[in-house]
C-alpha cells in the first residue's frame, strides 16, 4: 500500500465511509429510535460539550440557520434539546441538552463504541499505529478547511 497517490488515499476513504457509516447510522436508530438521524446525533454531540446558539451550530454543522432550526426543532420536540434567552444577545436563543438528551446521546455513544472497538481490535499494533497518524492528519487537514464551508447550505 505504500506509494498511494492521494487520489488512491481517497477512492479508498470514500469506499471505508459508507461501511463505517452504516454501523454507525445502524447502532444509533437501535439506542436512539428509527427516527433519530446521524445529523441530529451530531447537533447532541455538539451540544454536549456546552450550549450553542443556532447561528455557532449552523457554522459548525456547515448549514444554513433554516437547515440547523429544522434539526434543531425535532429535537426540541423530543424533550433532547431545550432553547432558552441568550443573556449576552436578546435575538438568539441558547440551545442546550436536557439531561434526558445527555443521557440519550451517551448511550447512543456507548452503544456505537461497544460495536465498533472489537472491529479495530482485529487490527494489529502498527495497523493501530498507522490509523492515528492517518486521522490526525485528516482532522488537520480537515480543521484547516473548516473556514471553506462556514456559509455553505450543505
Amino acid at each position: 500500500m505504500s506509494g498511494w497517490t492521494a487520489e488512491e488515499a481517497t477512492r479508498e476513504l470514500l469506499a471505508v465511509l459508507p461501511l463505517l457509516n452504516r454501523i454507525i447510522a445502524a447502532e444509533l436508530r437501535l439506542e436512539a429510535g428509527e427516527d433519530t438521524t446521524m445529523p441530529q446525533f451530531r447537533v447532541m454531540a455538539y451540544l454536549c460539550a456546552g450550549p450553542l446558539t443556532l447561528s455557532e451550530l449552523a457554522r459548525k454543522r456547515r448549514v444554513s440557520l433554516q437547515a440547523a432550526g429544522e434539526l434543531v426543532q425535532s429535537l426540541v420536540e423530543r424533550g433532547w434539546v431545550t432553547r432558552s434567552p441568550d443573556p449576552t444577545d436578546r435575538r438568539q436563543s441558547l440551545l442546550a441538552l436536557t439531561e434526558e438528551g445527555r443521557v440519550r446521546y451517551e448511550h447512543a455513544q456507548e452503544r456505537m463504541l461497544r460495536r465498533l472497538v472489537p472491529l479495530m481490535e482485529r487490527l494489529t499494533a502498527k495497523e493501530i499505529a498507522a490509523v492515528r497518524i492517518a486521522l490526525s492528519a485528516l482532522r488537520r487537514v480537515l480543521m484547516g478547511d473548516e473556514d471553506s464551508y462556514a456559509d455553505d447550505d450543505h
